[in-house]
Parts: C-alpha cells; structure tokens; sequence
C-alpha cells in the first residue's frame, strides 16, 4: 500500500506544480536603431526605425525622444508616437519625419548616433538607450540610405 501512496502523492504534486502563476516576465531595456532615411523632394527626411523588444512579453510602445547626430553634427530631434505593440523578442519598423538642422546633407556613407529614451505603457517604463551604426547609400535609390 505505502507505494502507492508514494506514486499517488508524487502525481498530486506534479499536478499541483504545474498549476504555477505561468511563465516568468523579464523586463530588458528597449532599444531602436535606424534602418533606412529617405531624403524627400521638400528637404525633410523620412526615418523609418528599428525597435527592439528584448523582453519576455509584448510591450505597448507610446514615446520615442532621441537626439540624431550624422557624422558628428547634430542632426535634429526624433519626437514622436509610435503607439504600436511589439511581441517578445522581437522587433518592429515605425516611421516618422524629420526637418534636418540647416547644413546637414547626406552622401556617401552615414555614420548615425541616435541617444534618447523609449517610453513604454504596458508595463510603464521608460528606456534610456544609444544606438550608433552607419547607413550607406542604395544602388539605383536616389535620396536613400540603407
């Protein structure tokens, strides 16, 4: 009898383990790097951006405020909303304009800083983060870099 009782109680507690509160949710910074700008025929350029969940869980974005800096020069501020939600690790693409500061001209390859924060509402956090890469103009793609 006393092994299966042993067998019997090893079953409720597996059973009763398995009832845990689910999986664990691991909150890692976000992070966003630019993946193409495109130059319009009105001078302003339009950025389309990389955000990167490295969380465990889908994360709402709501606030992206980033400096660019292009080849060194200040480049002007990214502000906006992206208001768009991004399923655990993974990444999606939002777009936004851009009015470059006076002097700025791309050409040839890119050398980019972005430095600001994402702001997120589910869970409320916000991200401090840096990102620097370089962008390459795009064969047979007038005004856009890569």
């Amino acid at each position: 009898m006393f092994p299966r009782r042993l067998v019997l109680f090893a079953l409720l507690s597996a059973t009763l383990s398995a009832c845990g509160s689910g999986p664990t949710r691991k909150v890692h910074p976000s992070t966003a790097s630019i993946q193409q700008i495109a130059v319009q025929p009105d001078g302003h350029w339009r950025v389309t951006l990389r955000i990167q969940n490295y969380s465990t869980f889908a994360m709402h974005y709501a606030g992206f405020d980033a400096a660019l800096t292009v080849n060194g020069t200040d480049a002007g501020q990214l502000k906006f909303v992206p208001d768009i939600d991004v399923v655990a690790s993974n990444s999606d693409v939002v777009e936004t304009s851009l009015a470059p500061a006076a002097g700025i001209q791309l050409g040839g390859d890119v050398a980019y800083t972005l430095k600001g924060t994402i702001r997120t509402t589910d869970p409320d956090n916000d991200f401090k983060f840096s990102a620097s890469s370089h962008l390459s103009p795009t064969p047979g793609l007038s005004g856009i870099w890569r």
